[in-house]
């Protein structure tokens, strides 16, 4: 029998409404976006400008500020890697991103760029006076997680943006978790460039985008064609941009009825595990957290992990990108000791869970953590 998903944060399944819009992309519509000459090239190119203006339109940019990648891992190290090319050496991020941008900023240090590591609150968000302190006069560029992946913290991104204006430094953030999920407004916040991924938004695996402010030059990290002003080159996946668009209009008419049916399902699951775990400990902070993702630790088990023993439901322990490792150093980063991490699981409840579904996990969990506690 197949488990109820509920690693959303993870990925999401594709939407049928979307999947059906990259058929034809694949059948019939296949031309190459960048052939100039003949019907089918014209007619890729008119879909992949569709899909630009859908993404644009989620963020309140321009199309043109639009170039699309493999996803926010490689948005991620095309906005960071720049630094390169910068008389400035100095970038400031948080202690818990995904690896998508600490392992860039290891790199980065290699190359002399000096990197200032914030760590948050325990609460899991970022103090703004401690990222007012960090900021020299070499600071190039500050990054941010909008969304963390593992524990659900929206970080005050607006007022970052702030800081980073008044300041005259760049402002990247990684939206892998948000786009689509909370309001995003580029120009409100202040933002210079933004990383999105299709297969967060019940999208296709293997599409994201990069929004540069069409004032910021950014160079390409690496090289081989005209594609997306030259900063991304490589033939276009049509079918797959033709879904991340098609995700994206689906997303801005669904967000706010979305987001407050799954803020009910997460309430369920947490109520119902409250009233028979007490002492279940809900990680990072609620009422500043995302709608899906709900992230505890159960102390009465002793540091194990209960991941492995949950049969009716697919969840995990931490960011899917990093499954191998020991510890999250997300929960590290908030104060967590080792037996309160290794007893946590992530939950992502997304748009097509239920609320059957939902009081068979507080079933599943609640008697699995019992059974454990016993041992």
């Amino acid at each position: 029998m197949s488990k109820i998903f509920l690693d959303n944060n993870s990925t999401t399944q594709i939407d049928p409404e979307v999947f059906d819009s990259m058929v034809p992309y694949f059948l019939e519509k296949f031309g190459n976006s960048s052939s100039t000459t003949h019907y089918y090239g014209w007619e890729a190119e008119a879909a992949v400008d569709i899909a630009r203006e859908q993404i644009s339109d989620l963020i309140n940019c321009n199309e043109k500020e639009i170039i699309f990648t493999s996803g926010a891992t490689e948005s991620n190290n095309i906005s960071l890697q720049n630094l390169i090319y910068s008389k400035k050496n100095h970038l400031i991020t948080m202690s818990i991103e995904h690896k998508a941008i600490l392992d860039v900023c290891n790199y980065l240090e290699s190359k002399d760029i000096k990197t200032t590591y914030i760590k948050p609150d325990t609460n899991g968000l970022i103090s703004l006076e401690k990222l007012i302190d960090s900021i020299k006069p070499e600071t190039k560029l500050i990054s941010i997680m909008h969304v963390n992946n593992e524990v659900g913290v929206i970080q005050p991104i607006e007022q970052i943006g702030q800081i980073c204006r008044k300041n005259n430094i760049l402002f990247h953030v990684d939206a892998a978790q948000s786009y689509g999920k909370v309001n995003i407004d580029v120009k409100k916040m202040n933002i210079d460039l933004l990383s999105i991924s299709g297969h967060k938004i019940y999208g296709p695996k293997g599409i994201g985008a990069l929004f540069i402010n069409e004032n910021v030059k950014i160079n390409p990290i690496f090289f081989g064609g005209s594609q997306e002003k030259s900063t991304r080159p490589g033939t276009l996946p049509v079918p797959l941009i033709v879904g991340f668009g098609t995700a994206s209009k689906i997303a801005k008419e669904k967000m706010k009825q979305e987001c407050e049916n799954i803020l009910k399902l997460k309430k369920i699951l947490i109520d119902k595990i409250k009233d028979k775990i007490p002492d279940v400990i809900v990680n990072g902070d609620i009422e500043q957290g995302i709608a899906g993702n709900l992230n505890i630790s159960f102390p009465s088990l002793k540091g194990q992990s209960i991941v492995n023993s949950l049969s009716k439901i697919a969840v995990s322990s931490g960011s899917a990108c990093t499954s191998t490792s020991k510890v999250s150093h997300v929960l590290l980063g908030i104060g967590l000791n080792k037996q309160l991490i290794q007893s946590s699981i992530r939950i992502g409840i997304g748009r097509f869970n239920t609320k059957s579904e939902i009081l068979v996990a507080a079933e599943n969990i609640i008697s699995t953590v019992k059974n454990k506690a016993r041992l």
